[in-house]
């Protein structure tokens, strides 16, 4: 069994150098400042992320097209495999929060609609649309993770439960809204550790988290995320946002 059907992710080393990295680094910082609605800023004003990267092709479009990655793409998600949302997180050093166990459940769409069903929770994201997504549909999908600095144990690094990402979520109704519960899964977190240009890939239903930065830690831990799914997936009436067709062909052999 191949390991993202096992185990839900896993690492693609050295796929961009580190020079590399740090180019796409400098032009997120330059495509940020032009865009200050795209902006993720904490309290204090200060860059911890961005939205609505996808425009910008010259992030991710080189390595996207690296054998490897190609070749998963062909096998997680199919041929009509499109990007649908790019996005960026930097964990600056004094600045690193933990965040505990979760999905990535949200997708960008073209527009909300009224009533959201089959998917909840619509909200509105930099000006673009967003809504909790279904299992059937994030079990299709792959996320990319190109890590611009090493990870490590003091700068905030990723967990992940192993296998979770095989587990349906649990619906609850609590003073009569529908949540969405994580159910119990019997394997202990893993902590990843990536090198700057490795790319962690992981379904969007793998549970996990990630580790508070040490405070005497210089390290930065910057990513950019890239959400992969088949441009067909959505139910009517819904559109994704933005899909970038990548145009896959059956015959990608490493």
């Amino acid at each position: 069994m191949k390991l993202i059907e096992r185990y839900g992710y896993r690492i693609l080393r050295e796929v961009v150098t580190e020079s590399g990295c740090e180019q796409i680094g400098r032009k997120i910082a330059s495509v940020l400042d032009a865009n200050a609605e795209d902006r993720i800023e904490n309290r204090e004003g200060s860059v911890v992320g961005g939205r609505n990267l996808i425009e910008h092709e010259s992030l991710w479009k080189g390595w996207i097209e690296d054998i490897r990655i190609s070749r998963r793409i062909r096998e997680y998600v199919g041929t009509n495999a499109c990007v649908v949302r790019v996005l960026y997180f930097d964990k600056p050093p004094g600045q690193g929060w933990a965040l505990s166990l979760h999905r990535d459940r949200t997708i960008a769409v073209r527009e909300h609609h009224d009533p959201p069903a089959p998917f909840a929770k619509p909200t509105r994201k930099a000006g673009v649309a967003h809504v909790e997504a279904t299992d059937d549909v994030l079990s299709r999908m792959l996320t990319l993770r190109l890590h611009l600095d090493p990870m490590k144990a003091d700068n905030g690094a990723l967990f992940v439960v192993p296998r979770s990402h095989v587990i349906p979520s649990i619906a609850s109704t609590v003073r009569g809204e529908e949540l969405e519960i994580e159910a119990i899964v019997e394997e202990q977190p893993q902590t990843i550790f990536c090198r700057a240009g490795d790319v962690f890939a992981m379904r969007p239903l793998l549970s996990h988290g990630s580790h508070a930065t040490d405070p005497k830690t210089q390290l930065r831990r910057r990513v950019l995320h890239l959400e992969i799914a088949p441009e067909d997936i959505l139910p009517s009436p819904y559109r994704w946002h933005t899909a970038k067709s990548l145009h896959m062909s059956d015959d990608v052999h490493e």
